[in-house]
């Protein structure tokens, strides 16, 4: 016996032992563990007994009858079968090409594809974002489509944004669409903000809604501030809505300001809400700086609050300059604090001026802080001047510093006359690979032209083109503030003019800094002359400035 036929009886044995038991078929599994080349070698497996039972003689034929019409699989179905096999795993795997490859030798074989392998491969396609193969695959199939088949293609051409295709594809199914059909295509309509049309496939719908499409449907029109469609279509509901319907209708309501509309929604809801849901009214309350029903709504949750609850309440409060509200929450929290709930806290208090007790949270968080922990804190410091500690903090951090980063410590140091250390500072952050942005050179342009390098200063905007970055009315006016500051009136008037021949116009806020060192340094005369010279080329608007045209106080 060769090699080849010992492990073809080996692979046999098991199913011969086994006719006796009537439980066990060979099907279509069993047969592809053997080989192709060895399928003529199947023939010695035979077909389990099918046991006859001792009744009437017409009842034995049948039993007779029904043994002798199994069949078992060609050798060309199992090699079909394990050639469409190893498409679907390729598929499963993310290998579209080698998919197509195989499709491919499948076709040319002669054989045809069975409609789940065509919906595979069409599939695999749109997740590769190849939607044209997709199409193409699709118009060319042996087989009918079936609806998964229309309902894949639909997904992939509608988040490819081909929305006109995926119509034609659906008004030209020959297969009745089902819900995931119709969700699909709704959310491919609501997403490409064609609403109208979305609410008109929607009402043409041959089958029912689930909460899904209405999901899909209430979505997009909140998106869209379609407040009003959106309470018609949730009013008008042929199943009950569940909690995913009701959060997105309150985070509809909320973000359009249409606060007590989501508590009256809020207060109807027949089944229970969940933390999401707490957390969209939240949201929309303290976005609102309804603080004192936010912290009623808090204290009444029928669910634990989550880290993303606190820290909705936690931004609230701190924006609304109720910190102590805000450190008494923090303080009570029934869950360990994260690190966005730390940043949340130390921002507040260092944006009202609480910078030791900023320091003190900071000093004994329970979570590693992140770059964005870091970069709170040391703006805090820098804002306050104190730069010595804002030193000590950056170089002890323990996670790399980001452009935020480097830039709110090159201010600080810009700021604090300490532009030496500032160009330092940029030095190192370009050897560590980082792209200084329109913030840092700002900052340091801002910190030459305070410390009388107006002339640096300007040469350092030159170079913006070649860095790839656009100057703004924030980096002129930062200049000139800094010019005006410093009492050097005269050099911020020049720089104006600099701004004007570069094609720059100045806005109100541009003036307002120039009239206020004109207040302190009592050049009025010449401030008017320059006025009537940018007035001469229609670039004074604002009413004050004209009236310092005219002489008015």
């Amino acid at each position: 016996m060769s090699l080849q036929q010992h492990h073809l009886q080996t692979s046999i044995s098991p199913f011969q032992s086994l006719r006796s038991n009537h439980k066990f078929a060979i099907n279509f599994t069993s047969h592809n563990c053997l080989k192709p080349r060895w399928a003529s070698s199947i023939s010695q497996i035979q077909p389990p007994k099918i046991p006859v039972p001792n009744t009437s003689v017409w009842e034995r034929t049948k039993w007779r009858r029904a043994k002798n019409q199994r069949k078992l699989p060609s050798s060309d179905e199992i090699d079909v079968a394990i050639r469409e096999t190893k498409i679907h795993g390729y598929c499963k795997d993310g290998r579209p090409k080698e998919a197509a490859r195989a499709f491919q030798i499948l076709e040319e074989s002669g054989a045809v594809p069975n409609v789940v392998t065509y919906t595979v491969l069409i599939r695999s396609y749109c997740k590769d974002q190849n939607v044209d193969e997709a199409l193409q695959l699709f118009y060319r199939m042996k087989v009918d489509p079936n609806v998964v088949t229309y309902s894949t293609l639909l997904e992939g051409l509608c988040n490819s944004g081909k929305l006109d295709k995926a119509l034609e594809v659906f008004d030209q199914m020959n297969v009745a669409p089902d819900v995931v059909t119709y969700s699909t295509l709704l959310k491919g309509l609501c997403d490409s903000g064609k609403l109208d049309k979305a609410l008109e496939v929607f009402h043409q719908m041959k089958v029912d809604p689930n909460v899904v499409t209405y999901n899909t449907l209430l979505e997009g029109l909140c998106n869209s501030g379609k407040l009003d469609e959106a309470l018609e279509v949730f009013d008008q509901m042929k199943i009950a809505p569940n909690v995913v319907n009701y959060s997105t209708l309150l985070k509809g309501l909320c973000d359009s300001g249409k606060l007590d509309k989501a508590l009256e929604v809020f207060d109807k809801m027949k089944v229970e809400p969940n933390v999401v849901t707490y957390n969209k009214l939240l949201e929309g309350l303290c976005n609102s700086g309804k603080l004192d029903k936010a912290l009623e709504v808090f204290d009444q949750m029928k669910v634990a609050p989550n880290v993303v609850t606190y820290n909705r309440l936690l931004e609230g409060l701190c924006d609304s300059g109720k910190l102590d509200k805000a450190l008494e929450v923090f303080d009570q929290m029934k869950i360990a604090p994260d690190v966005v709930n730390y940043s949340t806290l130390l921002k507040g208090l260092c944006n009202s001026g609480k910078l030791d007790k900023a320091l003190e949270v900071f000093d004994r968080m329970n979570v590693a802080p992140d770059v964005v922990t870091y970069s709170t804190v040391l703006k805090g410091l820098c804002d306050s001047g104190k730069m010595d500690k804002a030193l000590e903090v950056f170089y002890r951090m323990k996670v790399s510093p980001n452009v935020v980063t480097y830039s709110t410590l090159l201010k600080g140091l810009c700021d604090s006359g300490k532009t030496e250390q500032g160009r330092e500072l940029l030095a190192e952050m370009k050897d560590k690979g980082l792209k200084p942005d329109i913030v840092t050179y700002t900052s340091l342009a801002t910190g030459l032209a305070r410390e009388g390098n107006l002339d640096e200063a300007i040469d350092l905007l030159e170079g913006f083109k070649n860095l790839g970055i656009t100057p703004d009315m924030i980096t002129f006016n930062s200049i000139m503030s800094a010019l005006c500051k410093t009492r050097q009136t005269d050099r911020a008037i020049g720089f104006l003019g600099y701004m004007v021949s570069k094609g720059w116009k100045p806005d109100e806020e541009s003036y307002g800094i120039l009239i206020k060192g004109i207040a302190t340094e009592g050049l009025a005369k010449d401030a008017r002359r320059l006025l009537k010279g940018l007035d001469a080329r229609g670039l004074v608007r604002s009413p004050w400035a004209k009236r310092l045209l005219r002489g008015s106080p």
